[in-house]
């Protein structure tokens, strides 16, 4: 018995079909990398955005921390401690604030800053050195009060400090 051989005569090998020829072709990459491009454009403002929101409802969320501890200590002693600056009152034995926490920076770059009563006609929270635009303190304001920093409890105060006022 003879070997059954398959006549490939049939089938012609021409590599220079573009039959064999595989890849992309450059209208088809630039194509492709306008839709990146493009989607590029519509994603990186949107985080952005998210990550400032983030930042803003960060620092809200502290200062509210903040106020209610200062609210309570007051209730308790019957007036908000003495002003202290970048560190928290040293005579506010007591005050429920984390002191890693106080002196971390905040989330809008500077510091957490106490303004008491007895160098300030008021009492408040503020953020000493804040490197952050205008525009987003504004937005922090939005959040808190009222967003106008001239007016309400957050607004610009001397010293290019930011104070949240708790009480005037």
């Amino acid at each position: 018995m003879q070997p059954n051989f398959v006549n490939n005569s049939n089938y012609e090998t021409n590599t220079n079909s573009s039959a064999y020829l595989k890849g992309f072709t450059l209208v088809e990459l630039l194509i492709v990398i306008a839709i990146i491009g493009l989607l590029a454009s519509i994603a990186v403002p949107t985080y952005q955005n998210y990550v400032t929101r983030a930042r803003l409802t960060e620092t809200a969320v502290q200062l509210g921390q903040f106020a209610r501890a200062f609210h309570i200590w007051k209730q308790i002693n019957g007036d908000y401690p003495r002003d202290s600056h970048l560190v928290l009152p040293p005579d506010a034995l007591g005050l429920e604030i984390n002191e890693a926490e106080w002196s971390t920076p905040t989330a809008l770059g500077g510091n957490w800053n106490w303004d008491g009563p007895d160098n300030y006609s008021y009492a408040g929270i503020s953020i000493s050195g804040a490197t952050s635009p205008e525009q987003d303190i504004i937005q922090l304001d939005m959040i808190m009060d009222d967003g106008d920093l001239t007016t309400g409890k957050f607004r610009s105060t001397p010293g290019s400090r930011y104070t949240y006022i708790l009480d005037e």
